[in-house]
């Protein structure tokens, strides 16, 4: 899958994208692994599944062809 980042998170990991490909597809899945990569605490972000935002615990199961984006907490104001 083709995962997008924004903010925090593309700072953190020098790169605004990556292809990533997990045995356990799911955004639980994805979330511990970008935890464990990236050393980040992924509370304040929201996630994204073909431009639809998803629960961080949303049981998904992501396919090679999805996009998934992992974007800043959004401030209102």
């Amino acid at each position: 899958m083709k995962v997008i980042y924004f903010g925090k998170i593309a700072d953190v990991a020098k790169k605004s994208s990556e292809e990533i490909n997990l045995e356990e597809n799911s955004i639980p899945g994805l979330v511990a692994f970008l935890q464990e990569k990236y050393h980040l605490d992924l509370d304040d972000m929201q996630i994204a599944v073909n431009h639809n935002l998803v629960s961080k615990s949303e049981e998904i199961l992501l396919k090679e062809a999805d996009e998934v984006a992992i974007l800043s907490a959004f401030a209102g104001g």
